[in-house]
């Protein structure tokens, strides 16, 4: 196999790794046992930071989600832009 062909592999995998890391996040938002937190949405970047977003009605639910995606495997930090908003 050529360099670049071994350089078109690892990037494969890790868009498919990166992909992984966004869908598990969004799973375990998605499934959580709190409401108020199912509808915050993340978006991973290129550095692999996740970007979490949305509103919730407590700074209570904003730390629920970040510990909700927190410890997932080849997270490299988690950014939580989550809004808190009584009314919501």
């Amino acid at each position: 196999m050529s360099v670049y062909a071994d350089q078109k592999e690892a990037t494969r995998e890790k868009n498919i790794e990166e992909t992984d890391i966004e869908e598990t996040a969004r799973v375990r938002l998605r499934h959580s046992s709190y409401r108020a937190i199912r509808n915050v949405t993340c978006r991973l970047d290129v550095e692999g930071v996740l970007h979490l977003r949305g509103s919730v009605p407590t700074y209570h639910y904003k730390q629920l989600a970040q510990t909700a995606v927190a410890g997932i495997i080849g997270l490299k930090e988690v950014a939580n832009e989550i809004e808190v908003d009584s009314t919501s």
